[in-house]
């Protein structure tokens, strides 16, 4: 059996591997551990070990699974972290658990090979984050049925100013992905249409609620339309495609590419996700969504007639409300 020398050995080179360039892993591990700069060389150079929190705080941060440096994993099974937040009367724990989705964005908002890509039958929230009432809406949901949630009414649930700024950072910072893909479900937005007039059924909405949804979604199918047209965000000039597919997208995945980082998002619960840094789990969820995009229907730039057609019958559906 190796012994605990060997999985150090291991540790050091995943975490050289990750950041090749050793002045710029140096200065990642400066910043996660707020330590001097030497004191990570010596680490680095195998004078003095990173302690066990050391080493958890940059395997989290890289992306680095330590059961697999010590073999616990088997070949066919890999780690993913279940992201269970609270989205109302949020804990500072929870805060944290946004931003680090939020941070990760930030760190790989300069490098010039991002890459997002997203298939599934509900809207992203890097889109809907940015409308309130559409926000609140997801959330009305996720409060009906998880036991961090409560039994509210639509006018009755308030989203913390500290969450709402946390939410816009989500939808700005992924706006500063270099290439975006979204696979859509046909049904995506009949989907939400249908959920508003349960919901009003039940009473959990009223008519101002729903008439401020309704011009939220008008809103957004507007912009989603104009940005399928030039196939750019126009606060970034970065490259956004929307594929339209024929097939029944049963659930939602996510994947986000940067030079060092690979990150896998499965939607859980509405509004949570299981998260994996593993790169074979990202090559796998990759590998399925281009196998979705080669089945469905280009509508950015090109595909004038299917597009105007989508984005037509959408706005019919969202005008029975």
């Amino acid at each position: 059996m190796p012994d605990i020398h060997h999985y150090y050995k291991c540790f050091i080179s995943a975490i050289q591997h990750k950041v090749a360039n050793r002045a710029r892993l140096a200065n990642t591990i400066t910043d996660l551990l707020a330590i001097d700069k030497d004191a990570v060389y010596r680490r680095l150079r195998g004078e003095v070990t990173f302690t066990f929190i050391e080493m958890a705080t940059i395997a989290k941060h890289l992306g680095i699974s330590l059961d697999s440096i010590a073999g616990i994993e088997s070949e066919q099974s890999r780690p993913t972290r279940v992201v269970m937040t609270k989205h109302l009367n949020p804990t500072s724990v929870d805060y944290g658990m946004f931003s680090d989705h939020i941070n990760v964005l930030k760190l790989i908002k300069d490098e010039p090979d991002t890459i997002l890509m997203e298939s599934g039958n509900a809207l992203s929230y890097h889109l809907f984050y940015d409308y309130e009432y559409l926000t609140r809406l997801y959330l009305l949901g996720w409060s009906q049925a998880s036991s961090h949630g409560d039994y509210l009414r639509f006018k009755e649930m308030v989203i913390p100013e500290q969450l709402r700024t946390l939410q816009k950072d989500c939808c700005y910072y992924a706006r500063h992905i270099k290439s975006t893909h979204y696979v859509w479900d046909r049904m995506v937005f009949l989907r939400m249409v249908e959920n508003i007039k349960f919901s009003a059924k039940i009473r959990l909405l009223n008519g101002d609620d729903i008439a401020a949804l309704k011009n939220e979604l008008t809103t957004l199918i507007n912009h989603l339309e104009k940005l399928a047209i030039r196939g750019r965000h126009e606060d970034t000039g970065n490259e956004v495609s929307f594929y339209i597919s024929d097939l029944n997208l049963e659930t939602s995945y996510c994947c986000i590419k940067s030079e060092n980082l690979r990150i896998s998002l499965f939607k859980t619960f509405l509004v949570n996700s299981n998260a994996s840094f593993d790169e074979e789990v990202y090559n796998e969820v990759s590998a399925w969504i281009y196998a979705l995009r080669k089945m469905s229907v280009l509508i950015s730039v090109s595909g004038e007639k299917t597009r105007a057609d989508f984005f037509n019958t959408q706005r019919k559906i969202i005008d029975t409300l």
